[in-house]
């Protein structure tokens, strides 16, 4: 038998030996991440800030460019399209947050006690999921145009064709919509684990104690599931805010800039009217909006992780 004064005389050794095995200058093993963010994020974001902060114009974009300070921003936010794309990208998250998180916790529960079924249905709602946003945007474009499927079956129960497109806000909801259609397989997945896991004890006990349904999920489910509600959130919230190719395959921004988000005005100033300066504080102003958003995502993971 090994003595307590022989296992203590192991120790050093063993520590010895475990020192050895890690390797030494672990921080090479994080130069090529640390260049690759240097060049590929680190790099263009100075660039963006130059930019917004320069005159850049076509004729001096490969030049000098003379600086401005913070008059370009405070141009670029003095305009009418800038309030309008502001506008329009709060009306676009809200719709592809609400939608989205509703419709994957309305899918959960139907799903949550559905057996083979339910593998079924979400293996479907992961494929459609995992569709690339430029497939989707164009498999619906054919859809909602007026020759296509959604108005045809509509014309069947003698409804009018509907311009979902070209008409007022209709193209602003209709490719928020759309979108929102690609958050609900991903919050359906993510409430369902979330519900799968939650202590079989207390659900059985509220039925025992007469509970309605409602009453369960409004007093027992979505309390339990306020956490995961709020992650998902701040993640929907910086999905649909940064949203692009949805826009700008299915509407391009119109029409004229009906269905135009910051993140598409900053590509439409920068690319169409060459107006670089412009552009990048548009973008600057999203990117700090997105950061802000991410921001909030962390505290409250920190926060779920130090309460669990």
């Amino acid at each position: 038998m090994t003595t307590a004064a022989g296992a203590r005389a192991t120790f050093p050794a063993v520590s010895r030996t475990r020192a050895r095995l890690v390797p030494r200058g672990v921080g090479l093993y994080l130069l090529p991440a640390g260049l690759y963010l240097a060049t590929l994020a680190l790099y263009p974001f100075a660039e963006l800030v130059h930019m917004s902060v320069s005159d850049v114009t076509a004729e001096n974009i490969f030049g000098d460019w003379h600086f401005i300070g913070a008059a370009g921003i405070q141009g670029a936010v003095s305009t009418a399209d800038f309030r309008e794309a502001a506008v329009n990208s709060l009306i676009y998250v809200l719709l592809v947050v609400g939608v989205g998180l509703g419709g994957g916790l309305a899918a959960a529960m139907v799903l949550w006690r559905a057996g083979h079924f339910a593998g079924f249905t979400l293996s479907l709602m992961v494929f459609s999921w995992a569709l690339p946003g430029l497939i989707n945007g164009v498999d619906w474009r054919f859809l909602l145009d007026p020759r296509g499927m959604v108005d045809t079956i509509l014309g069947v129960f003698h409804v009018a064709p509907i311009y979902w497109l070209v008409d007022g806000r209709l193209p602003l909801v209709s490719v928020a919509l759309v979108n929102a259609w690609t958050v609900v397989p991903f919050a359906t997945l993510v409430f369902r684990a979330a519900l799968l896991d939650m202590p079989s004890e207390v659900l059985a006990a509220a039925r025992v104690d007469g509970a309605r349904p409602s009453q369960v999920l409004r007093h027992i489910v979505l309390p339990l599931l306020r956490p995961t509600i709020l992650v998902l959130g701040v993640l929907s919230l910086l999905y649909a805010f940064k949203s692009f190719d949805f826009i700008y395959v299915m509407t391009f921004g119109g029409p004229g800039t009906a269905s135009t988000t910051l993140p598409f005005l900053s590509y439409r100033l920068a690319f169409e009217l060459y107006e670089y300066s412009k552009g990048a504080a548009v973008a600057l102003i999203t990117v700090g909006i997105v950061v802000f958003l991410a921001v909030l995502y962390l505290r409250q993971v920190h926060r779920e992780e130090r309460s669990a």
